[in-house]
């Protein structure tokens, strides 16, 4: 029917433009013109066809997260000018608020029958920045391997390439914050994937080289190998995935010191400067989800452990600042292990979604209780839950509040009381919690 009208309409044009310049031009009507008329006509239309056909190439996506956060007095939260607590600029109280937009994702890609190419922005009002820059190019044989270079999520467990548009807590883990801080990696990565009705199907492996820096401009020589091979398995209502991930690669030490535990104690012995230490990372993920009457029921974990050269003050990984990657020498080796698990439940019928969030992170396995007397070797447990809201199929409300809890056997000193309410004491859980209530939209 809707070909019918467009055929109707697209001659009615015809025949009116043709006898409109007919009659400008004192020229009579004949079968020969209108034929000719008619030829130009599919000309064009064919033309436009074509066109239309290469914008269907590329496609537009995004999101954009608004987001209110009320922190307690030693919380940081993840938008604002100032992420932590000013008594000078936000009262007595030591709670605080902040408020911004998280993310303002927008995504282009351009997809070939042999592969495609995907460049995704950030749009804040800190600034523009962008998030992915790569290409992936497919082989048309067996459609069972695959090339991708650029910048990209890198390839180890589920947490990270997790989108944050899909995610049911407002922020990845805090061990994968700190272990992958940027997220994404400059490199170039292979994935082989089983054939469709061979045994092996839902088998996938990825593997690649990357600089290790995160979104910044490689400073040296070196490359990290990061790998990831997983199984997937759906049933008519049942979905069941497992994975094993290894990163081995090193950071750059630009001290003439090296910082390792023995005993329980930091001891120090003199090096090479621009030293690599090793930087090695197991992970163990499983993803399982089943429908029922009362809705989708998600549950996925993962396990990590391995060994990370960090700073003396901090345990996080370099990324895009390199002034801090070159100025702070990565001098202190720690080995670390955590663990974290969802369970995501779907309420019946409704527009309702309730997810838990548990997850455990020790920085400093070596370091015991009573012998840590530094914050960065502290171990902690965390607690989230909240509610999303799906108002449509692209607006969604999430409100969801994190919870850390400190361990409380060490031997930190006090904190002198400063531009904070109280002196900040590890022997007791501190006031570190974040309620996030956030607005997405999607397109």
């Amino acid at each position: 029917m809707k070909l019918r009208i467009t055929f109707c309409f697209l001659l009615s044009t015809l025949c009116f433009l043709h006898f409109t310049l007919s009659a400008q031009n004192d020229q009579p009507i004949t079968e020969e013109s209108v034929k000719t008329k008619i030829e130009l006509l599919k000309e064009d239309v064919e033309k436009n066809l074509i066109e239309i056909k290469r914008l269907k190439k590329l496609r537009i996506s995004g999101y954009i997260q608004a987001q209110f956060e009320v922190g307690q007095e030693f919380a940081e939260t993840k938008v604002g000018a100032r992420r932590t607590f000013d008594k000078n600029r936000d009262g007595k109280s030591g709670d605080f608020f902040r408020f911004g937009i998280r993310r303002g994702r927008i995504r282009f890609t351009w997809e070939e029958s042999f592969g495609s190419a995907v460049f995704q922005l950030d749009i804040t009002e800190r600034g523009v920045g962008f998030r992915d820059v790569f290409f992936k190019v497919s082989e048309p044989w067996l459609n069972i391997a695959s090339l991708t270079t650029g910048i990209f999520f890198r390839p180890f467990g589920n947490e990270l390439s997790y989108s944050s548009a899909r995610r049911e807590s407002p922020e990845r883990t805090v061990l994968y914050q700190e272990l992958f801080p940027d997220e994404r990696d400059l490199g170039a990565m292979i994935t082989l994937a089983g054939p469709k009705g061979s045994p092996i199907e839902g088998l996938k492996l990825e593997a690649g080289a990357f600089c290790g820096n995160g979104i910044a401009v490689p400073d040296n020589g070196k490359m990290d190998f990061i790998g990831r091979l997983k199984f997937d398995q759906k049933w008519s209502n049942l979905t069941f995935g497992i994975g094993v991930s290894m990163y081995y690669g090193s950071v750059r030490n630009t001290d003439t010191l090296l910082y390792t535990v023995e005993g329980g104690k930091w001891t120090r012995e003199d090096v090479e400067k621009n030293l690599k230490n090793v930087r090695q990372y197991y992970g163990v993920d499983m993803q399982f989800s089943v429908q029922t009457s009362w809705g989708i029921t998600n549950i996925r974990g993962e396990v990590l452990f391995g060994t990370q050269p960090s700073t003396a003050e901090r345990f996080r990984s370099p990324n895009r600042d390199l002034m801090q990657f070159g100025a702070i020498p990565f001098s202190h080796i720690r080995n670390f292990w955590g663990a974290h698990v969802y369970f995501v439940q779907d309420i019946y019928k409704t527009p309702l979604t309730v997810a838990l969030r548990y997850e455990y992170m020790n920085p400093n396995t070596q370091i015991y209780n009573e012998e840590v007397r530094n914050s960065v070797d502290l171990s902690y447990n965390y607690l989230g839950f909240g509610l999303l809201v799906r108002c449509t199929p692209s607006l969604r409300l999430m409100c969801f509040y994190d919870m850390p809890f400190n361990s409380t056997r060490n031997n930190i000193p006090i904190s002198e009381p400063d531009t904070k309410i109280n002196p900040l004491n590890y022997q007791e859980h501190v006031r570190e919690g974040v309620f996030t209530c956030r607005l997405q939209f999607r397109f």
